[in-house]
């Protein structure tokens, strides 16, 4: 099954978004489903319900297309060419959000993820984080994602004197704390910027993460040894970063 985000429209300061789910139709071909949900703030349903029709992206009668996918937890989102942060933080980048599936149970299924970024010439210097896990900001480590395992993608001017160089991390809660740590996998273009795609895969315990049309690749075969918070706390599909510099669109998931 495949969830693609469709059109999206800001009105009155707050983040209206338009969804295209596409579900199996009953002769083989595909009927689409379009709906509107307000993103300036945590669903109402968490994901964790019973359902009698299947996995948490089906969706039934009772709830939207929008509340299926994606949340704004914070209100730290709005869209214009693309979902981006709220302001611009040029120094030390620690004003981090996240967006977040709705469904929080993602280290139980199997999916592929794919999500574009876009990064803008000589743009401040940022992390972007793309991943699997609680999406909730930790304070005591630079506000970088909570009992999440992600991309650290670092970008801009002089990405923070890395080398643009591309992580794969796990981090549960304080300051640096890794549980598993692939550092300078590879790295991406550097202030000029670009367009990059990012792809994250999972197929029972294994996960591949990768960058595409790249030599980035990094697969954990085992991802309660490398993460056991995703089997004990919310494991939902997330991105974000700190600057409005930088744009997110092209969300596309496929699984079960």
């Amino acid at each position: 099954m495949r969830l693609r985000v469709g059109y999206l429209v800001l009105m009155q300061n707050r983040l209206l978004c338009a969804f295209i789910l596409v579900f199996p139709s009953l002769d083989g071909c595909s009927t689409p489903l379009s709906s509107s949900s307000k993103l300036d703030g945590a669903s109402q349903w968490d994901g964790n319900s019973s359902r009698d029709d299947g996995p948490a992206w089906r969706g039934d009668s009772e709830t939207t297309p929008a509340e299926l996918v994606w949340e704004d937890a914070d209100g730290a989102f709005y869209f214009s060419g693309g979902f981006r942060r709220t302001g611009n933080e040029p120094g030390q980048s620690t004003n981090r959000h996240y967006m977040r599936t709705v469904r929080s149970d993602c280290a139980s299924t199997d999916w592929t993820f794919q999500i574009t970024f876009h990064t803008p010439a000589n743009a401040p210097d940022d992390i972007i984080f793309i991943g699997l896990g609680e999406a909730v900001p930790d304070s005591s480590s630079f506000n970088e994602p909570r009992n999440s395992l992600n991309f650290r993608i670092h970008q801009g001017t002089t990405a923070f004197g890395t080398g643009w160089d591309v992580d794969v991390m796990a981090h549960d809660i304080g300051n640096l704390h890794w549980t598993y740590a692939n550092q300078a996998l590879g790295s991406l273009p550097g202030a000029n910027g670009g367009t990059f795609t990012a792809q994250i895969g999972k197929n029972g315990h294994q996960v591949t993460f990768s960058i595409l049309d790249t030599a980035i690749v990094a697969t954990i075969p085992d991802i309660g040894a490398a993460a056991p918070f995703l089997y004990t706390s919310a494991s939902r599909l997330l991105f974000g970063n700190a600057s409005g510099a930088y744009s997110f669109d092209t969300l596309v998931i496929e699984g079960s």
